[in-house]
């Protein structure tokens, strides 16, 4: 139940409620003040809740506004049951039955301190201190600028200013929304209502405001726009082709072509334009050509200026009008070479003022000391040409407005055979002898690389002699006559290279004894030195009547000859 007190004029303050007269409780253990809200804004009503306070455990209460006992507000007596005003009262303050205190529609000047003493039935005097703060809700800033001039990016100091009425505010700024980052251009006042841009940039531009706020709320300022004029810089002419090398456009003949002079600028810069040094009399940003002929080709410029700033910047461009590129077509003195020869390659085509680029493979000619390039790119010459060269060979011309490329030349190079590798047919690693069962088949592969494909011969050299063309030699039912050196010959018609490879045959049984296998391996190998020798002789002679006489190699008395050339 609520202790209030009346209209103070009539008969003094009384009661309008009485207070509870039954106290059953003894006095409490601790006595505090918890006051709700603690931080009010003005006009709110404040309660200052008294807690370990029991009913009837005290026999007089009394508040005061700040530390101590001076300045009281309202006191209660149970016995005699009357509210007694003090100085502090302002006919805002009610008590409550619980002896807690409320103020209705507090101000800023109620912010302090409040205490209450307790007159308590056992203890004596008692009592306890709480406070409460109230503000007043920030009213709405504005932004002013000091400067009236227009601000000049790198030449200006500008002073932005947030004015509030309000007191015991603080202040943020905001650029776009976002909170002012800090830099070493920027200053703050010690109270930041004031921030001083130094050495202004284009990038300080845009849309400022501020906020006024204390602990009970916020109000931002409108926008304000700072505009900061700076350029003309990064001055470029802009065609709209693709045909564009370095500063140079390309453009077709009797075609229209576009210039669009870009530039970074506040406020937007006047623009004139230039052929070599001659004023065209065009004063907007844009420059048309509806159909382009030589008389347009030469140096462009083209020139801003900044009013406000006074500062001017150019741009150049070299405009060449030209034709569509022909089809080129590659002419050769041969296609087809033995490796160490040359070959030479004309990217043929009329046009004039092109550029040339070689293909092999579709891939742009890595150039090296063995290819050389001349006549503007038109002649490729290959000097001691590589099997790696072999393959399809195209030119390609462009100019500033277009591209062709020829149809491909296919390019041989011829060589080889390379040296013979002697494997087993079905085997992978190089042999220089073999072992093979008495009565197995023997299947050996002899293969060297060639271009064209070699031509290949066997001969045996043993007690059973035996011929063979083709790169594979079969035998079968191995017998020991069979043992023996055996000679692959391989050769290329076209590079007139020969190569040989020999392999050792040796035959097993492994039925016999290792003595037994012994004496006939030497036997054997006995007469297949002999026979050797003797072959070899006549090989040896027959091969330098063949090569060096009539170009032919004869190959034993089966009266086959081996051209090479």
């Amino acid at each position: 139940m609520d202790l209030s007190l009346g209209d103070p004029q009539m008969n003094g303050l009384l009661l309008t409620a009485p207070l509870l007269t039954l106290w059953s409780l003894l006095g409490a253990a601790q006595l505090t003040i918890i006051s709700q809200p603690s931080i009010a804004i003005v006009g709110d009503d404040v309660l200052l809740s008294l807690h370990g306070l029991q009913e009837g455990s005290y026999v007089s209460i009394t508040w005061f506004r700040g530390i101590g006992f001076l300045r009281s507000i309202l006191s209660y007596d149970t016995e005699t049951e009357k509210v007694a005003i003090g100085s502090e009262f302002t006919k805002r303050e009610y008590l409550q039955s619980t002896g807690s205190l409320i103020i209705k529609g507090v101000e800023v000047t109620d912010s302090e301190n409040y205490t209450i003493l307790v007159n308590t039935r056992v203890n004596g005097l008692i009592w306890a201190t709480e406070g409460f703060q109230v503000y007043v809700k920030p009213s709405k800033p504005n932004i002013t600028m000091e400067s009236l001039d227009s601000i000049i990016e790198f030449k200006s100091m500008v002073k932005l200013m947030c004015i509030s009425n309000d007191v015991d505010v603080s202040i943020r700024w905001f650029l776009n929304n976002t909170e002012l980052p800090s830099s070493p251009r920027l200053s703050l006042s010690s109270d930041n209502k004031t921030v001083i841009f130094h050495n202004i940039t284009r990038r300080d531009s845009g849309y400022y405001h501020c906020e006024a706020w204390n602990p009970v709320g916020f109000q931002s300022s409108d926008d304000f726009n700072l505009i900061v004029y700076y350029g003309p810089d990064k001055v470029m002419i802009m065609p709209d082709t693709d045909s564009i090398w370095g500063s140079t456009i390309g453009v077709e003949i009797n075609s229209s072509l576009t210039f669009k002079c870009q530039f970074e600028s506040n406020p937007v810069p006047t623009c004139a334009w230039y052929l070599n040094e001659s004023n065209l009399g065009i004063s907007e940003c844009n420059y048309y050509i509806p159909r382009a002929s030589m008389n347009n080709e030469g140096n462009f410029k083209c020139t801003v200026k900044n009013p406000l700033t006074r500062k001017s910047s150019s741009a150049f461009g070299t405009v060449k009008v030209a034709e569509q590129v022909t089809k080129p077509r590659v002419l050769a003195n041969t296609t087809s070479i033995v490796e160490e020869g040359s070959v030479n390659f004309t990217c043929d085509t009329p046009d004039a003022g092109i550029e040339v680029q070689w293909l092999l493979d579709n891939q742009t000619i890595p150039l090296s000391d063995r290819l050389v390039l001349s006549q503007g790119n038109r002649t490729l010459t290959i000097a001691q040409a590589h099997r790696e060269d072999a393959g399809q060979y195209q030119c390609a011309t462009w100019n500033l407005i277009s591209r062709n490329i020829s149809d491909p030349v296919s390019l041989t190079v011829n060589y080889g055979p390379d040296p013979i590798n002697i494997i087993p047919e079905y085997g992978s690693i190089r042999v220089n002898s073999i072992e093979i069962k008495l009565g197995s088949t023997l299947a050996l592969l002899c293969s060297a690389p060639s271009q064209p494909a070699a031509h290949y011969h066997w001969s045996l050299n043993s007690t059973n002699p035996l011929e063979q063309d083709g790169s594979l030699l079969t035998i079968e039912g191995m017998t020991w006559d069979h043992q023996g050196t055996c000679m692959c010959l391989a050769w290329n018609n076209l590079t007139q290279v020969i190569r040989s490879a020999t392999v050792t045959i040796r035959v097993v049984d492994s039925t016999l004894s290792a003595g037994v296998i012994a004496g006939i391996v030497v036997g054997v190998l006995a007469a297949v030195v002999l026979s050797t020798g003797l072959a070899y002789f006549l090989v040896i002679r027959k091969r330098a009547v063949g090569i060096c006489g009539n170009r032919c190699l004869r190959i034993q008395e089966t009266k086959k000859h081996i051209c090479t050339g």
